[in-house]
């Protein structure tokens, strides 16, 4: 990419007529361009593989704290992300998979939320599952756009902003899980990502 540029400059130099400028602004795009299709790729090949992640016993907890962790540098200053835990007992899950499963929802919710807010992340437990909520007060989505958020490629973001893969890949990771994955939106009041995986069986 670098070289590509360096090309250019030279070209400009030798050609007067060429525009340096504009020259340069349609590489930058092309690149951009490049990198986001790149980065789609990628997505259909995580999308597509059916037996991605070893399965193991893990803790709920520590899957979050990791996502958490990974989302922390996309929260903005004035979000303010609200843990609650229930104690759950172990899942048997890919821990990696998972983990991208809450990152998607937590920088979605940031994405939602915009530069103030507040997202609250909370697990409970009943007899056979845990449950996992990803709640923002953020803008919230449309009734006509619900039943698509799933859908790949499907996104409300601005052009650039984002693929239309990131939940379609949570869906098809927590069906893998024999989990469920569902919404509830009110426009102007907020969105709730709920998650359900099944607990590991008693040892």
């Amino acid at each position: 990419m670098l070289l590509l540029r360096e090309y250019w400059a030279n070209a400009a130099k030798a050609l007067p007529l060429a525009d340096g400028a504009d020259g340069a602004e349609l590489i930058d795009e092309s690149l951009e361009g490049i990198e986001r299709i790149a980065s789609i790729v990628q997505q259909i090949g995580r999308f597509s593989r059916s037996d991605a992640g070893e399965h193991e016993r893990a803790e709920l907890s520590l899957i979050l704290d990791a996502a958490e962790r990974m989302a922390g540098p996309r929260l903005r200053t004035g979000i303010q992300l609200v843990r609650s835990d229930e104690s759950v007992p172990p899942i048997e899950c890919a821990p990696r998979e998972l983990e991208q499963v809450f990152l998607n929802l937590l920088l979605n919710a940031a994405d939602a939320v915009g530069d103030s807010g507040t997202i609250r992340l909370s697990t409970f437990c009943d007899a056979a599952r845990a449950r996992v909520e990803v709640a923002d007060d953020g803008s919230g989505i449309a009734p006509a756009d619900l039943a698509r958020v799933f859908d790949p490629f499907f996104t409300t973001k601005p052009v650039g902003k984002g693929t239309g893969l990131g939940l379609a890949i949570s869906y098809e990771i927590v069906q893998r899980h024999g989990g469920e994955i569902e919404v509830r939106s009110e426009l102007g009041r907020g969105t709730v990502f709920s998650v359900w995986l099944p607990l590991a069986p008693s040892t």
